[in-house]
């Protein structure tokens, strides 16, 4: 995704560190893989600027795993017969 003139000025105009950082979106999209998500271009920008300062990006769309929705880590532990968040999380 192109940034602005600005955004391009922003991500050079530093001398900070961030090749230590990652970084796991979560696009919370209701529409499957492949179709257009409107989240996740919306998300692009921020990933590209993300990209561009050294930050390693990974990104997933929730609806296209079973997540077990629930307040534990892994909901496999308190009734749902699965849950791949834990593998999720891990990213």
């Amino acid at each position: 995704m192109p940034l602005s003139e600005r955004q391009e000025a922003l991500c050079e105009s530093h001398d900070w560190d961030f090749s230590h950082l990652t970084a796991l979106y979560v696009n919370c999209t209701l529409k499957r893989s492949p179709r257009l998500s409107h989240t996740e271009g919306l998300m692009r920008l921020s990933m590209e600027i993300m990209e561009r300062n050294g930050v390693a990006v990974d990104s997933l769309r929730a609806v296209d795993h079973d997540i077990a929705y629930g307040v534990y880590g892994d909901m496999t532990e308190h009734g749902w017969e699965s849950d791949e968040w834990p593998e999720l999380f891990a990213r």
